[in-house]
């Protein structure tokens, strides 16, 4: 350090002596060269100032937000040979102390540390605290006897140095690690001196409260002073993080277990790492298979978009719903809704996804039954009349010329009357088959009630065609007939055909319809009527 330093050892030594001079209260320590703190010096203890005992260096003694003001003042003492700053405690963030480096490496071999303004804080601030420090050591002999200890053991166990001397540190362990303790031990005792074996363990403080500790044991028992070097980690912080990190991810998978749907967690290349027990009884699989076991009992019409759906939110984080059919080996076909969540690290990158599997297949039967409801009649199973309507008004929208046939049975009255209406329920169903099998598929038959019934045939070109299209309604109900309560019935109806290019008014036809089906009934002279409407 000297050949960095532009003061000289005399403006040094002046430099510590006034600082000394200016505050005879400060605390006072001494640090390597790297800046970290080691035991002070005969010449520094001897001036009779508090030492600053426990921090690794001076960082460790302020706020997080002042590391950079001790660092800067640091550099500066390097150069200068002696610097100070000012910085807030950890004890007390709210007040402001003095801190000072002196480079005394020229006769003491280390850097002076002052910190002065102690006496500044108010008489209801609490004393200046040592921050507990991570890293104490210990000296003992073969059988874990304490032979010496580090000063700071005190900030960190509440013990004083002196009090451990002569006892074994195994007291100091918790009794549930004890056996762990002493495993390591004769291990350590057993390999060749100048190896090293590490071991956590829980520590118990003076007051109970537990301590982990990462002890890396040094085997030194040879030459003069046969002994053992414990360098003691305090790693209290993560193992807490970890117990944390452990109730969470146990949280996390109890509420999973409870959750009525499959749950999978995969990483970025597919591979599951968790899944719950409810998928694992629906779908099987090994518990670390790849996510694609699930594409085996997807029905082949949807494994492409299955499949399309995984890629997508590993490969490009997309969150994705989707539905498909699935074969179960018990319950034959279902319906299964997925919502698949990508999960992503803190550079954004794809880690992986949540995937969650719900048995919809009732719902979707009742989704179906409810459309079923609201579009077909239940007796005929034709449309009703507001799902005949709406078909129309689509059918018109393409612009295309459109038929609309409208058919009235003649004479229903009499059958209810004197077969009854099951009977009339009958013949409903009869004459709704013969019109649906008397045109396209895609061409709709509609019950507007009662015994009347609407026809509706899109991409018919002209009126023409439409005559044809009645003229087959009514050689379709001439050929078939029924027996019902032992009589054989045949159908006997009116029927008005209307024909448009444009469809304005889709309600238009079939009042246009409606009229020809009346002028077809009032001039009828046999079973079958159809009248063409103007």
């Amino acid at each position: 350090m000297d050949e960095q330093s532009t003061a000289t050892p005399a403006e040094r030594d002046a430099a510590l002596a006034a600082a000394l001079v200016e505050h005879p209260g400060a605390m006072i320590g001494a640090t390597t060269a790297l800046g970290l703190f080691v035991p002070l010096p005969e010449e520094l203890a001897a001036i009779g100032l508090r030492p600053i005992q426990g921090g690794e260096s001076a960082l460790t003694l302020v706020v997080a937000e002042d590391h950079t003001t001790v660092a800067q003042a640091w550099i500066v003492q390097r150069t200068d040979g002696w610097s100070s700053c000012t910085v807030r405690p950890l004890a007390d963030p709210e007040r402001e102390i003095g801190l000072h480096f002196i480079d005394t490496t020229h006769r003491l071999g280390v850097v002076t540390v002052l910190i002065s303004g102690l006496a500044q804080l108010s008489a209801g601030a609490p004393a200046y605290e040592q921050p507990r420090p991570r890293l104490v050591t210990m000296v003992k002999d073969q059988v874990a006897k304490v032979l010496e200890a580090d000063p700071a053991i005190n900030l960190v166990l509440g013990w004083e140095a002196a009090e451990l001397l002569g006892n074994s540190t195994l007291e100091l362990v918790h009794p549930d690690d004890r056996g762990r303790a002493v495993k390591s031990w004769m291990d350590l005792l057993a390999s060749p001196v100048g190896s090293a074996r590490r071991v956590r363990l829980r520590h118990l403080h003076r007051d109970g409260e537990v301590i982990w500790f990462e002890i890396t044991n040094h085997n030194r028992l040879e030459g003069d002073r046969p002994h053992v070097l414990a360098e003691m980690l305090d790693i209290s912080d993560e193992m807490a993080a970890q117990e944390a990190l452990r109730a969470s991810e146990q949280l996390l998978s109890r509420l999973a277990e409870t959750l009525p749907m499959g749950v999978v967690q995969v990483d970025g290349t597919g591979r599951m790492v968790y899944r719950n027990t409810r998928y694992s009884r629906a779908v099987g699989g090994t518990d670390d298979g790849h996510i694609t076991e699930m594409l085996d009992l997807v029905v082949p019409a949807d494994r492409g978009m299955v499949e399309n759906a995984l890629t997508a939110v590993l490969s490009t984080g997309k969150d994705t719903d989707i539905e498909y059919g699935y074969r179960n080996a018990l319950l034959g076909l279902r319906r299964i809704s997925v919502g698949m969540r990508a999960l992503t690290g803190d550079t954004g990158d794809v880690t992986g996804a949540i995937i969650c599997f719900t048995d919809v297949t009732e719902e979707v039967r009742l989704r179906e039954q409810l459309r079923q409801q609201a579009t077909y009649d239940t007796l005929t199973g034709c449309h009703n009349r507001a799902a005949t309507l709406e078909a129309l008004e689509d059918r018109a929208s393409a612009g295309r010329g459109v038929a609309v046939l409208f058919l009235d049975l003649n004479e229903f009255k009499q059958v209810n009357d004197r077969l009854g209406h099951h009977a009339g329920d009958q013949l409903l169903v009869h004459v709704a088959g013969r019109l649906r099998a008397a045109v396209r598929h895609d061409d709709v038959v509609g019950r507007l009630g009662g015994d009347e019934f609407v026809v509706i045939c899109r991409d018919v070109p002209d009126a023409e065609h439409a005559r044809k299209i009645g003229e087959t309604l009514v050689q379709s109900l001439e050929s078939g007939g029924i027996e019902v309560a032992g009589e054989w019935l045949r159908p006997a109806a009116s029927i008005g055909a209307a024909w448009s290019r444009g469809l304005p008014d889709p309600e238009a036809l079939v009042a246009r319809a409606d009229a020809a089906m009346y002028t077809a009934k009032k001039a009828r002279t046999g079973r079958m009527a159809l009248v063409m409407a103007d």
